[in-house]
């Protein structure tokens, strides 16, 4: 077994502080920070569905724009999930257009967050916005053959929700029922926010995992034509060549790139953003002046 390193520590550490900090606001447009004078930052969450990460972000993007999460429904009330991405893609894109009525629009995921920040990307220039920049962090337009929704995955995916909330992700593959067995180990350790939900919410939120999975499986990307900076862990084993190929295909323009030395699952501790902030704050700032 291999032993914990600091950044696990950081990270776990980060996360809980994180829960806390978010009080449990589900709204489908998350205010992380209003007002200022600079453009929207719109922040597409995650696998786990909540956008609570990004409130990381804050110290390393300029003060002076705001950024909000964009987070599913399902969470709030009970309510039909959307059944694709371009359904999804759309409902957000509504959703940032009657918080920022006019373009361009500036987006950001991390991890399948990137995906669907692709997708809204997408759905926006569709309807004939200006996307003045799409920040992609280390996500793959393919999804590993190991994330589907199907019953005998539910364990991985609910190990994604307890890792989120600070616990232990100790579900295994011979789990019989991983759905009771996530609910047993919440109540068994109260204190780290999801004890706070009731059963019916916290069901919801494993509901809605896999169906971010589902969705994003059945995803065909068709091509945006936005200015477009990828933020690549360079500790993982797939090099920055593959991770380009794999996106050139959709993406009209050049890409830009930024190297982060990290782990994928780490780029959102301060070392990490401490380049993806600035990075990204410079380009909105580029995006702000008038072609020509």
């Amino acid at each position: 077994m291999i032993a914990p390193s600091a950044e696990d520590f950081q990270w776990a550490r980060q996360k809980r502080a994180t829960v806390r900090a978010a009080g449990g606001v589900l709204d489908l447009v998350l205010p992380l920070r209003v007002g200022g004078t600079g453009l929207p930052l719109f922040c597409a969450h995650p696998i786990v569905g909540l956008s609570w990460c990004y409130r990381a972000l804050l110290p390393h993007v300029g003060e002076q724009h705001p950024v909000y999460g964009l987070q599913p429904r399902g969470l709030r009330r009970p309510e039909p999930l959307p059944a694709s991405m371009g359904e999804m893609a759309r409902d957000y894109a509504d959703q940032i257009r009657m918080t920022q009525p006019d373009g361009p629009y500036h987006l950001l995921g991390w991890s399948l967050g990137g995906n669907i920040a692709f997708a809204v990307a997408e759905e926006l220039e569709r309807r004939g916005a200006e996307v003045g920049l799409l920040a992609i962090l280390d996500a793959s337009p393919t999804i590993p053959d190991s994330l589907t929704s199907h019953d005998r995955n539910a364990w991985l995916l609910y190990n994604f929700v307890l890792d989120e909330f600070g616990y232990d992700p100790a579900l295994v593959a011979d789990e019989p029922d991983p759905e009771e067995k996530l609910l047993e180990l919440v109540r068994r350790r109260p204190g780290l926010g999801l004890d706070e939900w009731d059963e019916w919410r916290t069901r919801a939120l494993l509901r809605v995992i896999r169906n971010n999975v589902a969705v994003a499986r059945g995803y065909r990307m068709d091509q945006v034509d936005c200015p477009v900076l990828f933020f690549s862990a360079t500790r993982m084993a797939r090099p920055l060549e593959q991770k380009l190929a794999d996106w050139q295909p959709f993406i009209k323009r050049p890409i830009e790139v930024v190297e982060v030395d990290c782990l994928h699952r780490y780029l959102l501790l301060p070392q990490p953003l401490s380049v993806i902030g600035p990075a990204v704050t410079e380009r909105l700032a580029r995006s702000a002046v008038p072609a020509g």
